[in-house]
């Protein structure tokens, strides 16, 4: 969200005559987009945090069967019919940060299991593209110019942010070996 405002502020243009557009981003990149990404990264993190977080909803058991899936799905399809009120930049933007969030989480792709691709996924899709996409959406779909590269300069900094490390497999205590 604070990303998408970025954009729209420097953008340059009247916030009070795109209040709409400024309403339509804020709800999209975060009760949406966000949510999706978080939603599909907990399901397909629920054997990990089971071990190291027992008590998150789906480990826990209070979020029984393939809820957590299901919510993972439906969130990622609202998120894309919302973005079609965003114009054609602010759908392709939108569905290019869904994909990402997938590819960080799911497997076989699991962008989360490399340091470098994983860590440029979400510098993209959490900060440049987000700024990208408030920028350019204020401009009526007109690339952002001077503004645009100043972002990707941004973003290739943000993506050196070390991420949250989770171990790939569970591993059963009773496999463990002491001295």
């Amino acid at each position: 969200m604070w990303a998408f405002a970025c954009g729209v502020v420097a953008s340059g243009q009247d916030l009070g005559a795109n209040w709409a557009l400024l309403l339509l981003g804020l709800v999209l990149t975060g009760p949406l987009v966000c949510a999706s990404s978080q939603a599909v990264n907990d399901w397909f993190d629920r054997h990990v945090d089971a071990i190291n977080e027992p008590n998150r909803p789906i480990p826990s058991g209070r979020m029984p069967g393939r809820w957590g899936l299901g919510i993972a799905i439906a969130w990622t399809a609202l998120s894309l019919v919302w973005a079609t009120l965003m114009g054609p930049w602010g759908f392709a933007a939108c569905t290019l940060a869904i994909a990402l969030s997938w590819a960080y989480s799911a497997p076989p792709v699991r962008l989360k299991n490399n340091g470098w691709w994983g860590n440029a996924a979400c510098a993209l899709s959490y900060e440049g593209l987000a700024w990208l996409t408030g920028t350019a959406v204020m401009l009526g779909g007109a690339w952002p110019g001077r503004s645009g590269a100043t972002t990707v300069k941004c973003c290739a900094k943000v993506g050196n942010k070390p991420r949250q490390l989770k171990l790939p497999e569970p591993v059963p205590c009773s496999s463990m070996q002491g001295p």
